[in-house]
């Protein structure tokens, strides 16, 4: 099936496109602050449209270009409030379970103004929903018909129209020919970056390669970026790349807390013109925006990667939903929070999300609660994982990811673990398969009898 993704052209800067970024900005930041808090939410934001036309109509720009940044941003408002209700909608799950009827009853209050009027959607929707705020003022949105093309020299230039008493057309040559690139009915979006132009447009991509047959269980990785539940590792360079990247950044952020208190230290004592030169040409973020952005190309490529080789053979692929936050503690250190801190999860569930549509494969998310400490032997919670490998109380030992992407495939078909059960029924359930229907006594399920043996097995290849 096809699908739209976002195309990006770059050109040279332009004089003209900073003035009109900066008062698109600073509108833009403007409906965020009138229309992005709770007090507004019950309303839909298009029906703002009138009344942000009326507000802005005297910056000193092109009227269409205020008139699409005004949509633009008020979809921006609606995407995050209803990102806000996946969120509440988790929390009616965790409160509500087993009870069909309140489910319901608060499900359908919540896609009315009247989630007001109860209690509990109110706190939940003030606790997930914040108000928003904008700080960039580094693009704006061109309608589809105030812009034309045409090949100068063997090279693409696009010329956006800007009525005459806001100024002349402007015209940007791109870096590319023209070939494959059609932008006719199409918006764009404008950003400004340090030293060129991106132009970012909606672009229909092709039905991909066909999928596989089989039904496939991932577990979402660090040093991998997939495992599946054939046993096979995928995007095995997610890792470095990650850990890479975060001990650079610890490097370079040491040093420049040095400098920082350098500055401080020159300013406290009068010499301001040493302090900024010090600022101007030792902590700038050229450098490190750019280090990031590398940084994202090489995990996408990787995370892409590794779901196409997933895809290949699968039809229906499973993943745990990570979306649920845990408040537990975590002793392992700070090298370790900080790496696992720049998982890049976002990426790995984008990717899924992707390539599956594209090959029209079937992507399952299911509940992650206790995946990794579930024996797939049994489907108990029984055994004991150690870093990676998972011990079981018959003294097998597996690859620890191998085995949650075994528990992942499993959960398609529960007929109790639903994706919105909440972690501590999770574990009632697995604790009463344990026992044959009685919760045990001695808690004898978390494997503690095995932690004599737990040194003395080596771990083996999976099968």
């Amino acid at each position: 099936m096809s699908q739209l993704v976002t195309r990006t052209l770059t050109a040279d800067p332009h004089p003209d496109l900073p003035r009109i970024a900066k008062i698109i900005g600073g509108m833009r930041a403007d409906i965020w602050q009138r229309y992005g808090g709770l007090k507004a939410l019950h309303q839909d934001p298009v029906r703002y449209k009138s009344q942000c036309s009326e507000l802005y109509k005297h910056l000193h720009v092109d009227g269409t270009i205020r008139n699409q940044t005004t949509i633009d941003t008020l979809n921006d408002i609606k995407a995050f409030r209803e990102a806000a209700k996946k969120k509440v909608r988790q929390a009616i799950y965790r409160r509500a379970a087993g009870d069909d009827a309140e489910i319901a009853r608060l499900n359908g209050l919540l896609k009315s103004p009247q989630w007001r009027s109860d209690n509990f959607l109110h706190r939940q929707m003030r606790k997930h929903f914040r108000h928003g705020q904008v700080r960039h003022r580094n693009q704006f949105i061109v309608r589809s018909d105030k812009h034309f093309e045409a090949v100068v020299e063997g090279q693409l230039t696009i010329t956006f129209h800007i009525a005459a008493k806001y100024g002349s057309d402007i015209t940007l040559t791109m870096n590319t020919n023209g070939d494959g690139v059609n932008l006719s009915r199409k918006n764009l979006r404008i950003i400004l970056r340090e030293d060129h132009v991106e132009i970012h447009y909606a672009f229909e991509k092709g039905a991909g390669a066909p999928c596989g047959t089989k039904t496939i269980g991932v577990d979402k990785g660090y040093t991998e970026a997939l495992v599946d539940s054939d046993g096979h590792f995928h995007g095995r360079r997610f890792g470095a790349i990650l850990s890479d990247y975060t001990e650079t950044t610890r490097t370079s952020g040491q040093a420049r807390g040095k400098l920082h208190a350098l500055v401080r230290k020159h300013q406290e004592q009068g010499r301001h013109a040493k302090a900024a030169r010090i600022k101007k040409h030792n902590l700038g973020r050229k450098k490190l925006d750019q280090r990031r952005r590398l940084t994202k190309k090489r995990l996408r490529n990787e995370a892409y990667k590794a779901v196409h080789a997933v895809v290949n053979k699968a039809a229906v692929v499973a993943s745990e939903d990570l979306t649920a936050a845990f408040n537990r503690p975590k002793p392992w250190g700070r090298g370790f929070n900080r790496r696992m801190g720049s998982w890049a999860k976002g990426v790995l569930a984008e990717a899924l999300e992707s390539v599956t549509a594209q090959r029209s494969a079937s992507h399952v998310l299911v509940n992650a609660a206790y995946s990794s400490q579930v024996s797939s032997r049994t489907g108990r919670l029984e055994g004991e994982r150690h870093g990676d490998r998972f011990i079981t109380p018959a003294g097998e030992v597996l690859r620890s990811d191998v085995n949650a992407a075994r528990n992942v495939l499993s959960r398609i078909n529960d007929p109790d673990i639903k994706r919105y059960t909440p972690f501590s029924e999770v574990r009632t359930i697995l604790l009463r398969r344990y026992s044959g229907g009685e919760l045990p006594v001695k808690r004898l399920e978390l494997g503690w009898a095995l932690r004599p043996i737990v040194n003395q097995v080596q771990i083996q290849p999976s099968a």
